[in-house]
């Protein structure tokens, strides 16, 4: 072949390999910006606290102003009128600081100040007159280079009588007593065993475990970075504190290996007898997925002590699965023998405190044929696009172009907690049709994401209220009264996000059809004959379910439960199991009677990849994602997924101007639940000693914070005005609403001694003995309660047991009101 032949075939196949390489582009870069890159690091500046010796509450900063009731996450103790900052700059230039000091609920500033040259240690000025007289809370400002502030909030309370030092002093003493195992320190006549604890896991811990859990067992664990302390309530009765940290401990399979932990301790310290009691603790702990460690064994993937909850997503085929671990997306092939971190914000190369704040939650979606995977990340985001940023991103990930795509983020001015408790349950993303499904205070939207930049929302239905709709677990199914108000819907819609397909459920003519729930893929709902509304004997007025029905998605009915003369007011859901909420007729009123229960025996499509427990003598209970037909290599290879970029990302926003009063319920440092009723609210508070805040921050109920005994004194006029009206026949609800200014709580279903703290706040409480029949609980010893005979006011007292017996037939209900 000649010189000339051989140019132009070198000329055509330069030309082919350019073509190709222009196509390859085209559709590797289609709709995305040419770009992909890492996650970045983190650049946001922290705030922390100094208090008698500990530095407490390390904030991280909001990139806008945030919901001021809604920042209740920390609270920092002030002994006199300053209080000591420390700013870790991070290479930020800190050009001025400003803090200002609210009211809980966020309406009134009671102070406002700034400091023009922040150093890395400042002193706040609190002086004022009242300003400290109750919690307030405290926003912090930092302006740097650029024109860009950073916002940062804790409560703030005087700590003058809370023996704040004693009680951090013990739980340090604790905590690293506990680490080295050292005998005689006191930690074995502090904890409290007995059948409630599980000594066969280290993953939970508390304080009714045996002193060998409590102690770390043989793990020999040491504190990596050191732990990082957080006070969440402290008053003069208690102190409760969390302390997050990494620890390494001895292994099994590799020499050692890497838990993320949280610690929670609730102690009180009584000056006089200068003894400090340690009231609750509790401790979890979750290994860290290592891939340069043994992460493989022939039966599957050795996930160690983590929860028994394992989430996980296996591809239709059953060569893939997706699971996360200790607040990290990974992905295992099989077929290709690859491990991939699909998403983390915690930055191997740059490992700061900063990306180990445990402030979100990572939670799959969907799996497709190929293992690709769809998922959402909730809560406070650490670093990447959206750092310093609150709300909801939905990412999808291509394992074929080993990729993540941010699809949307969902952005929220509330606290971390509430992101994750509340978006985490309303929102599903169409992979195939590019279509975000949320629901916002009550408003159905559908968000067409294809086009980055240019979002187009649309309300698909708006205006539920509580209770009119439920949605599916994942988010895949909602149900919703399509045709009317709570009381009179008779038609509900049914609509699966993830095919599209839509359906009716109706009921009987004189009837009213309400949503429950979602057991797997089948819906839960209630028929209700409007001939039947009435009132509890608390006031309400409700349309009780006569019958309950489950239909699978065929539209078939598997299950039916109806009951004689009995009704049903709510259900609860948990896993596989229903808990009814029943009521039966009293005259003219529906009176509460014991729960029932309805089990659902479909189980989830098995699988030949499954989570599967085993134990051994070190690390006792561990998981494993176990493969039926086993794996064949141990040493996969590592894949770090890249983050595919745009210019305009698809950002959403919805108004959230509710003024609906919810009771959110705290325990354990985190926010547990949001409850309509107060009743059910302090019941689970309780099960976490934990409290109880209304949406203005006002404290419905606390575990413990409370007299030993207690007279409420100069209300006899209130007290009178409740007597009188309750024999007038008035509703007991409508009552404390007009006393409290709308401010009446349900209280049903607690027990009387739950109910002292409310007493001890100088508040009346209504007990219902029936449906026609009261008293009025208005003082209490160690062990009986005062209270007012409402038809002939005579004093009284009772045992906390005889009054939970005289309100057996009315349901336990008791209703009193927040100040």
């Amino acid at each position: 072949m000649n010189i000339k032949n051989r140019l132009i075939n070198a000329g055509i196949l330069l030309a082919v390999f350019i073509t190709a390489v222009l196509i390859f582009s085209y559709f590797t870069n289609r709709r995305n910006d040419n770009m992909t890159a890492d996650m970045g690091v983190t650049t946001y500046p922290q705030v922390s606290f100094s208090c008698n010796g500990f530095n407490v509450n390390l904030l991280s900063g909001y990139a806008k102003k945030m919901d001021i009731p809604a920042m209740r996450d920390t609270i920092t103790p002030v002994d006199g009128q300053t209080l000591d900052l420390n700013i870790e700059a991070y290479g930020n230039k800190i050009n001025r600081l400003k803090y200002t000091v609210y009211t809980l609920d966020g309406k009134d500033k009671l102070l406002e100040k700034k400091v023009k040259k922040a150093g890395k240690g400042v002193s706040l000025e609190l002086a004022g007159e009242n300003l400290l007289s109750e919690e307030r809370v405290l926003e912090i400002v930092l302006s740097l280079d650029g024109g860009k502030s950073v916002y940062f909030y804790t409560r703030i309370v005087d700590s003058t009588n809370d023996n704040v030092a004693e009680c951090l002093n013990y739980i340090s003493d604790f905590h690293e007593n506990a680490l080295a195992k050292a005998e005689g320190t006191g930690i074995g006549t502090a904890i409290e065993p007995n059948e409630e604890g599980d000594n066969s896991t280290f993953q939970h811990v508390t304080i009714h475990s045996d002193y060998n859990q409590v102690t770390w067992g043989s793990l020999e664990p040491s504190v990596e970075g050191g732990e990082r302390w957080y006070i969440k309530e402290t008053n003069s009765t208690y102190t409760s504190v969390q302390l997050e940290y990494k620890v390494r401990c001895k292994g099994e399979e590799n020499e050692e290996d890497v838990y993320k932990a949280k610690e929670f301790f609730r102690v009180r310290h009584i000056a006089d007898a200068q003894k400090t009691y340690l009231l609750d603790y509790d401790r979890t702990m979750e290994q860290i997925f290592d891939p340069t460690k043994k992460v493989l064994s022939e039966k599957g993937v050795l996930l160690g002590i983590t929860s028994h909850d394992v989430q996980y997503m296996v591809s239709d085929d059953g060569s893939t699965v997706s699971f996360v671990q200790a607040d990290e997306l990974w992905n295992y092939n099989k077929d290709t023998d690859e491990l991939s971190l699909v998403f983390s914000f915690s930055d191997a190369e740059n490992s700061d405190t900063r990306s180990l704040m445990a402030k979100h939650e990572v939670k799959l979606l969907a799996s497709d044929d190929d293992g690709n995977v769809t998922f959402a990340v909730y809560g406070y985001m650490n670093r990447g696009e959206h750092e310093g940023e609150v709300g909801a991103a939905i990412y999808y990930y291509n394992i074929d172009q080993n990729s993540v795509e941010e699809k949307a983020f969902i952005a929220s001015d509330k606290s971390y907690g509430t992101a994750v408790y509340e978006l985490g349950r309303f929102v599903y993303y169409n992979v195939g049709k590019d279509m975000l499904y949320v629901v916002v205070e009550g408003n159905l939207y559908e968000v067409n994401v294809e086009k980055k930049g240019k979002v187009t929302k649309e309300v698909i239905v708006e205006g539920l209220q509580e209770g009119q709709y439920v949605v599916s677990d994942d988010g895949h199914m909602i149900a919703y009264q399509s045709n009317g108000n709570l009381t009179e819907a008779t038609e509900i819609q049914v609509i699966n996000f993830a095919n599209g397909k839509k359906r009716k459920v109706t009921c009987e003519e004189g009837e009213v059809v309400r949503p429950l729930g979602f057991v797997n893929n089948d819906f839960v709902y209630g028929a209700a004959r409007t001939a039947d509304t009435g009132n509890t004997v608390s006031g309400e007025t409700v349309v009780p379910l006569y019958k309950i029905e489950i239909q699978n998605s065929k539209s078939k009915v598997v299950k039916t439960y109806e009951q004689k003369d009995i009704y049903v007011l709510d259900a609860q859901f948990e896993e596989n199991i229903i808990t009814l909420s029943r009521v039966r007729k009293e005259g003219a009123a529906y009176t509460g009677t014991v729960d029932d229960y309805i089990t659902n025996n479909e189980e989830k499509e098995e699988s030949n990849i499954y989570p599967e427990s085993y134990v051994t003598e070190l690390k006792e209970t561990q998981y494993r994602l176990t493969y039926a037909d086993g794996i064949s290599d141990k040493e996969p290879k590592v894949l770090k997924p890249k983050q595919v970029l745009f210019e305009n990302p698809t950002a959403i926003t919805f108004d959230d101007d509710s003024a609906s009063d919810k009771c959110y319920v705290y325990g354990y440092g985190e926010l547990q639940g949001i409850y309509e009723k107060a009743g059910a609210a302090i019941q689970k508070a309780n099960e976490y000693n934990g409290v109880v805040v209304s949406s203005r921050q006002s404290y419905i109920w606390e575990r413990g914070n409370r007299n030993l005994q207690h007279a409420i004194a100069g209300k006899d006029n209130e007290i009178q005005t409740i007597r009188d009206r309750l024999n007038a026949g008035d509703a007991p609800i409508d009552i404390m609403n007009d006393i409290s200014k709308e401010r009446g709580m349900d209280y049903t279903g607690c027990s009387a001694e739950e109910l002292l703290y409310v007493i001890n706040q100088d508040i009346p409480v209504i007990a219902m003995l029936n449906a026609s029949s009261s008293i009025i609980l208005t003082g209490y010893t160690e062990s009986t309660i005062s209270y007012i005979d409402t038809a002939s006011g005579e004093k009284k007292n009772a045992t906390y047991e005889s009054i939970d017996e005289m309100t057996q037939g009315s349901g336990h209900a008791y209703i009193g009101y927040v100040k």
